[in-house]
């Protein structure tokens, strides 16, 4: 199965841990053109996002492109951990299409590192930016990195 792991658009600027703060312009034009370069690349998608403001935002706009509805998972948040989103995804998995995930850092980086190398740690992602991961189970260790993904042309 293929996970697309994506940090939320930027952002208004504030604290990582306001739930409520909402994209610039900027991040909704991010997210639309992620939205629409998913859309070339994978015909079944399901979309899982953070419940915060800004990860909503986000998959609303990837919705759109995608033609897909969005469930959110209180797990996703910036403090979540990588094992509870792995047992929050299991009811979302299948063996067909693209799980698309919109979360928050530093957790979109530490579930990349844990799922790809087994590890807890952090990586840095940038604003609707994030991995594409080739696996056949959420679990430490159990992913194959396929490329990194970016709305940015550079």
């Amino acid at each position: 199965m293929q996970l697309v792991l994506l940090r939320h658009a930027e952002a208004v600027p504030g604290h990582d841990l306001d739930a409520d703060r909402p994209l610039t312009a900027r991040g909704l034009q991010q997210a639309q053109v992620m939205g629409q370069l998913l859309a070339a690349r994978f015909d079944q998608v399901r979309l899982v996002a953070s419940p915060w403001l800004r990860a909503c935002q986000t998959a609303e706009q990837l919705s759109v492109a995608l033609g897909a509805s969005v469930s959110t998972l209180p797990e996703l948040t910036p403090v979540g951990s990588p094992e509870g989103v792995a047992g929050a995804l299991e009811p979302h998995w299948q063996n067909d299409g693209v799980l698309v995930v919109v979360t928050h850092q530093p957790l979109c980086g530490r579930l990349v590192n844990w799922l790809v190398d087994g590890r807890d740690l952090g990586l840095s992602v940038s604003p609707c930016c994030g991995a594409l991961l080739e696996l056949d189970w959420p679990a430490a260790g159990m992913a194959l990195r396929s490329r990194w993904l970016s709305p940015n042309p550079d």
